[in-house]
C-alpha cells in the first residue's frame, strides 16, 4: 500500500515539473516528440561518370581515330629530268641512227649534257619546246612522255652539219635520198634497211641564189659527182659524195 502511495507521489511530481496536469498530456508530449516516418533523407548527389575530352593525356583516356596516311610521292623520272632541263639553242651530241627505217631512231635515250654550238660534237640544236615542230629537210623533233608524271615533253631539233662527217643515203638509180638527221662513221660496212649507201659530207656552204649540186664543185673541172640538199630553210646547201674510203 505504502509503495502504491509512492509510486503516484513520484508521477505527480513529474508532471509538475513538466508543468503538465495529467498523465493525458504527458503521452501527447511524448507522441510529438518521435520522428516523422514521411521525413524525408538529406539528398545526397551521387557521383557521375565524366566523359573524356581531348585534353585527356591520362591513361585511359579514349583515342582519336588514325590521322590518314599522306599519300606516296613517286619517285622522280630521271628521263624527264633531263628533257626538262634543256633549253632552246642548246646543241646536242645526238642523231638518228637509222635503224628505225622512216622513223627516227635517237642514239641516245635521254639527252645529253650540251655542248657548245660551235665544236664539231654538236648534231643538233634545239630551236624550240613544247611546240609544233617543223619536219622539213634537217628537222625534226624529239618528245618523250614520262610514266611516271604523264607530262610530255617535246624539242624541236635542227640537224648541225661538218664537212668530213657522214650520212645515210638511200640509191635508187642515179636518184639518191639524203637521210639528213642521221649520222654514221665513215667506212664501209653495212647500214640499215633501208638506206643502202654511206654519203660523205664535201661541204657546207651558204647557198646561193638558186643553188644546186652543180655549186658543189670544189675545184675548176671537178668531175666528181655530188648530191646536194638545201637545208636550214633554204640558207644552206649541204654537198654530199658517195664515200669512197675503205
Amino acid at each position: 500500500m505504502w509503495t502504491l502511495v509512492g509510486g503516484v507521489a513520484s508521477v505527480l511530481s513529474i508532471l509538475g515539473w513538466l508543468g503538465l496536469s495529467n498523465a493525458g498530456e504527458l503521452k501527447d508530449l511524448l507522441a510529438d516528440s518521435r520522428p516523422s516516418s514521411s521525413s524525408t533523407a538529406p539528398y545526397t548527389s551521387s557521383p557521375t561518370d565524366r566523359v573524356p575530352d581531348d585534353s585527356d593525356t591520362g591513361e585511359g583516356s579514349a583515342e582519336g581515330p588514325e590521322p590518314d596516311p599522306e599519300p606516296s610521292t613517286p619517285a622522280p623520272d630521271p628521263t624527264e629530268k633531263a628533257f626538262e632541263a634543256i633549253s632552246v639553242g642548246d646543241c646536242l651530241t645526238v642523231y638518228d641512227t637509222g635503224r628505225g627505217g622512216t622513223s627516227v631512231d635517237w642514239s641516245v635515250g635521254a639527252p645529253p649534257d650540251p655542248v657548245s654550238c660551235a665544236g664539231e660534237q654538236a648534231q643538233v640544236q634545239v630551236t624550240a619546246i613544247n611546240t609544233d615542230c617543223p619536219t622539213s629537210y634537217g628537222k625534226s623533233y624529239w618528245s618523250y612522255r614520262s610514266t611516271t608524271t604523264g607530262d610530255n615533253t617535246k624539242l624541236c631539233l635542227t640537224r648541225v652539219y661538218h664537212a668530213n662527217y657522214c650520212i645515210l643515203g638511200r640509191q635508187s638509180g642515179d636518184s639518191i635520198s639524203l637521210a639528213l638527221m642521221t649520222a654514221v662513221a665513215c667506212r664501209r660496212e653495212p647500214v640499215p634497211v633501208p638506206y643502202n649507201q654511206i654519203m660523205h659530207i664535201t661541204g657546207v656552204y651558204r647557198a646561193p641564189a638558186g643553188a644546186d649540186a652543180n655549186n658543189c664543185r670544189r675545184v675548176a673541172g671537178d668531175q666528181t659527182r655530188y648530191w646536194a640538199a638545201l637545208v636550214d630553210d633554204g640558207a644552206t646547201l649541204l654537198c654530199t659524195t658517195i664515200y669512197q674510203g675503205s
